[in-house]
């Protein structure tokens, strides 16, 4: 606690402090748990960047967290790249702005160029522009669908793909070095643009629109299809419309009170795509005007979730099926590479593994984020066909290297009419790949722990898994440490087949306080394979409730 009460006393002392962040110091200064839960370590920063509360202290997202972040980064730049440029996006949320023009204004005091987009961009925006301009790193500034509170700051390298490898620590050992007040290069967003920080010009945000239009596969009318259409307030409105009327979608409705960049994303709370809570007034305007289609994209419009009115009622397809749904499709109608590759992570489902068989592609793997998706695109060049996690993000194009709502949406909406003209809503297609391939089952269950007690339980409990050999009352035929296994980077991920052919893989998230726990199963039929992900659900809502 002392060292916490030292860094707060200290930031509270800081001449020229910012008026907001002094008024969080104030409000906190008899609190010693909220002291110390905001001074007790350095938010961290790793692969995913920054991601955390919106206050004051070192453990929050605030400008002198991100104005010492940048300047290690700068640092880390200035060494190992000749006259290095950054290129910065960022989305709807509260600070998202500001914190953008921060990041451009540290980086120009060091000589750093830096090319950010005028408006909010979805992420595969920022991947492009690093792409385009030949920039050596990029950073968007997001907390992609987490609720309103948080904000986030992802770093990417040259190749448009989320930093990997050893720069993450090559970076954060050079902001390790940064005193927060003493050694911070800095000026005024207005002074970086006459000093090397330049907008990105709205030609631009064009040729990206137009690039993704090149992934279009025209062998649907689209012309009579009606789509509701939700950016929950984030950055998915302009480029996602505008991409969808030129592929000539002429009746796309969106949904008014999450149209607008909001980030109190005051109708949806946790503005999501795979809460189902999200469509409750798309569900509405699609009443309205007989929608064939609702689809949704996160704030930094990299997650799409779709919903759609069928025979029986309304369905939320998963993640996983979304990415089984549009991988069928998209093998069907784009004319394959010599020696295709399809890619998911080891939480997406085996299903898409009996499709990519049937049409000849090879499927690989890798750990849960698509950073690992990215960097394995840069491997495979023309063979890449497509590639998902089960979280809603999928990218069927190569022109990035990160999730993609914006080609993602114009795909899904040339899927729905293609399978409305066979008189086929999603759910029955779904249906038809099950009684062709075998009936799947997948879920996700997430555990929230708050906090230094809650990162301490996290650590609790993982290492009661990574420890046990028998703790849900069946035979393990197959255990794997993802800390041990040697075929991907090591991962703090534990994962167990079962003799019933069921599976869990358990681990920490790498974004919010959570353990997410992933299940599987196939059976004969869809009530087996149900049947055997409900049990396996409860008994480990079980042990992590009681561990």
């Amino acid at each position: 606690m002392n060292e916490a009460k030292k860094r707060f006393e200290e930031w509270l002392a800081a001449p020229d402090m910012d008026e907001d962040i002094r008024a969080d110091l104030l409000a906190m200064k008899d609190d010693d748990d909220a002291i110390y839960e905001a001074f007790y370590r350095d938010l961290e920063f790793g692969t995913a960047g920054l991601r955390g509360v919106m206050a004051a202290g070192t453990n929050r997202m605030n400008i002198y967290v991100i104005r010492r972040t940048t300047q290690g980064l700068a640092n880390y730049m200035n060494k190992t790249f000749k006259d290095p440029s950054v290129a910065i996006s960022y989305d709807s949320r509260n600070g998202s702005r500001r914190f953008a023009e921060t990041t451009a204004a540290v980086l120009a005091a060091n000589g750093i160029r830096a090319h950010m987009y005028r408006q909010l961009m979805p992420v595969s925006a920022c991947s492009y522009a690093i792409r385009q301009l030949g920039c050596d790193m990029g950073i968007m500034i997001t907390a992609s669908h987490n609720p309103k509170k948080y904000n986030g700051y992802k770093v990417y390298g040259s190749d448009g793909c989320q930093i990997i490898g050893s720069v993450p620590d090559d970076i954060l050992a050079e902001i390790e070095k940064v005193d927060i007040f003493k050694d911070v290069k800095s000026m005024s967003f207005e002074e970086a643009l006459e000093n090397g920080a330049e907008l990105i010009p709205e030609s631009f945000e064009e040729e990206y629109i137009e690039k993704a239009l090149s992934y279009s596969l025209p062998d649907a009318d689209v012309s009579d299809l009606k789509v509701i259409y939700t950016p929950l307030n984030g950055a998915g409105n302009y480029p996602v419309r505008e991409i969808l009327k030129r592929i000539g979608v002429k009746n796309v409705f969106v949904v008014p009170e999450q149209e607008n960049p909001d980030g109190n994303f005051p109708t949806c709370p946790y503005p999501n795509p795979e809460e189902h809570a999200v469509y409750e007034l798309a569900k509405k305007l699609n009443e309205e005007k007989d929608g064939d289609i609702i689809i949704a994209t996160d704030p930094d419009c990299d997650r799409v979730g779709i919903c759609q009115k069928t025979k029986n009622g309304y369905i939320n397809p998963k993640g996983n099926h979304i990415g089984v749904l549009l991988f069928d499709y998209i093998c069907k109608h784009k004319e394959l590479p010599k020696d295709p590759v399809a890619i998911r992570t080891i939480v997406s489902t085996p299903l898409y593994d009996r499709i990519a068989a049937d049409y000849g592609i090879e499927v690989q793997n890798t750990l849960i984020g698509f950073k690992w998706i990215g960097s394995k695109i840069n491997e495979l060049g023309d063979r890449y066909v497509f590639g998902f996690e089960e979280g809603n993000g999928y990218l069927p194009g190569d022109y990035v290297r990160d999730k993609d709502g914006l080609v993602t949406s114009m795909l899904v909406a040339q899927m729905v009419a293609y399978h409305k003209a066979r008189g086929k809503d999603l759910g029955e297609v779904m249906e038809e790949l099950f009684q062709k391939y075998g009936y799947y089952q997948e879920s996700v269950k997430s555990f929230e722990f708050e906090g230094s007690a809650g990162a301490d339980k996290m650590q609790e409990i993982m290492a009661f898994f990574r420890g046990s050999t028998d703790f849900m009352g069946k035979k393990i035929v197959k255990r794997i440490d993802y800390l041990e296994q040697d075929e991907l980077p090591k991962s703090n991920i534990m994962e167990y087949v079962f003799e019933d052919g069921s599976k869990v893989i358990i681990r920490p998230s790498g974004t919010e306080p959570k353990i997410k726990v992933y299940l599987f199963a196939n059976g004969a039929d869809r009530e087996e394979a149900v049947r055997l992900v409900e049990e396996n659900e409860n008994r480990m809502k079980e042990i992590i409730e009681n561990e």
